[in-house]
């Protein structure tokens, strides 16, 4: 696995080339700001269409520095010298291990997308990249596990906290990552170490992890007691990268529409309308790796006859044949509205 994700093979790829009116804008600037989804150097994610100017395919794997950042307070100065990770609770033998001795566990690479829960519609909060780390179940077990243990809680240096049934810690291979990207954990995401719980939305990917709490009683989540689902797994959900929103296309002209798509287990295909969903034409799938829980990225060419504004929405459709719904209005377990571009079509 190490050697299928090396540096070349992770930063080449092809570079070519609302939210209805249910929900309004400003609602989702103050969801934002409530989960700490604060983009830096990212449009923000406001249920609003991505108005930036992306017009091709971004890199298949998301550059650690355009990563999105989510945090409750600022960046911790974390010691990596001084740095130790202490593992408590229901384990026969409690211990704390240096940034040291974490490196020198067996450590297994693991490509993730996620996204923030309260990512609105085509919004920013949303990337890829390849983790490293220890296989945290596999260090529970080394440790000791009590019988009686159900879940585990972890404790963070900005003082986030959040938790895993044991049966998801086993079950959904969560990591304790210490790499991103072939390099060191970036400070921003959560330097020296981060859980990753594949599957899940980034409520879930807690950053500067300090302690492991092994327990028996039932767990929350700092999200949680605000209200959030953050239990809920990432659905099938999709991305408009381009045309770019507001732009114009002559008639008779090929229309180039791609995006992502992600969320479920597997993503199986894509379907682009201007009809609202009348119809529906399929988009190619054009990049994926063969991975769960990793975006594919699609195209489809469409060819305007009339002109006037055009718009177009995307759905995903993953292998168990759950379809992407038009509105989805139960925005505390994530969203996966069908995202649009608007562009106008000219004689």
């Amino acid at each position: 696995m190490e050697n299928q994700f090396n540096h070349s093979v992770i930063y080449q790829y092809l570079n070519r080339h609302l939210l209805p009116g249910i929900i309004i804008a400003g609602f989702f600037m103050i969801v934002l700001s409530m989960t700490g989804c604060t983009p830096e150097n990212d449009p923000l994610g406001t249920g609003t269409p991505d108005t930036t100017e992306v017009v091709t395919f971004p890199d298949f794997f998301t550059a650690n520095e355009d990563f999105f950042i989510t945090r409750i307070n600022g960046v911790p100065n974390v010691d990596p010298e001084a740095f130790r990770l202490e593992i408590t609770g229901l384990v026969d033998t409690p211990r704390s291990y240096s940034l040291q001795e974490l490196s020198g566990l067996s450590l297994v690479s693991v490509p993730l997308t996620f996204e923030c829960i309260s990512n609105g519609p085509n919004a920013g909060k949303l990337g890829t990249a390849v983790w490293k780390g220890f296989r945290l179940y596999d260090l529970l077990v080394s440790l000791g596990l009590d019988s009686s243990a159900t879940g585990v809680k972890y404790t963070c240096a900005d003082g986030y906290f959040a938790s895993n049934t044991l049966e998801q810690v086993k079950d959904e291979n969560v990591i304790g990552a210490l790499y991103m990207n072939d390099t060191t954990l970036p400070p921003e995401q959560g330097f020296p170490m981060r859980m990753l719980s594949p599957g899940y939305y980034g409520v879930k990917q807690p950053m500067w992890v300090t302690g492991i709490e092994v327990s028996g009683q039932p767990l929350t989540d700092y999200w949680e007691d605000r209200g959030w689902s953050v239990s809920a797994k990432m659905v099938v959900n999709s991305k408009i990268f381009f045309p770019e929103y507001g732009s114009s296309v002559a008639t008779g002209d090929t229309l180039f529409v791609g995006g992502a798509a992600y969320g479920g287990t597997r993503i199986a295909g894509v379907q682009v309308t201007t009809d609202n969903g009348s119809t529906w034409n399929d988009a190619e799938i054009v990049q994926s790796i063969d991975a769960d829980h990793v975006w594919v990225f699609w195209e489809a060419k469409l060819l305007p006859t009339m002109a006037g504004n055009l718009r177009l929405y995307a759905r995903a459709i993953d292998i168990y044949g759950e379809t992407q719904p038009q509105a989805d209005t139960n925005y505390l377990d994530g969203s996966n509205t069908w995202p649009y571009v608007s562009v106008e079509v000219v004689e």
